[in-house]
């Protein structure tokens, strides 16, 4: 009787399934993204927040798409009225980089895995 109870306890236990990245512009006034997600195909954004030189920017994700190759986020206005934020970077090596959008300009991002 004690195997059952050991095989329930390993199947009862809890999985780490969730991950995260944050990205960070270079130079002055900088642009940080931060989104947290799950480990599933098909899993939703748990967590985005953006923040334009350290001011915390009210958004919510429309879009995302994240593989072992390229990450690419789209950010919108609470009310859906309009893009905050594009985001697309490529893998290199251990982290993303590539560009986002905001405000008409584009800009230069390095994604870490957190």
């Amino acid at each position: 009787m004690v195997i059952p109870f050991a095989a329930a306890g390993l199947v009862a236990s809890p999985a780490i399934a969730t991950g995260g990245l944050n990205c960070r512009t270079a130079g002055p006034r900088t642009i940080e993204v931060a989104m947290g997600y799950g480990h599933v195909p098909g899993a939703p954004l748990i967590l985005t927040r953006l923040l334009d030189n350290g001011r915390n920017i009210p958004a919510k994700p429309a879009q995302w798409w994240l593989n072992d190759r390229e990450v690419r986020l789209l950010l919108i206005d609470p009310d859906a009225h309009g893009e905050q934020l594009v985001l697309k970077a490529k893998r290199n090596g251990f982290v993303y980089d590539g560009s986002i959008w905001r405000s008409g300009q584009r800009r230069w991002v390095r994604c870490r895995e957190s």
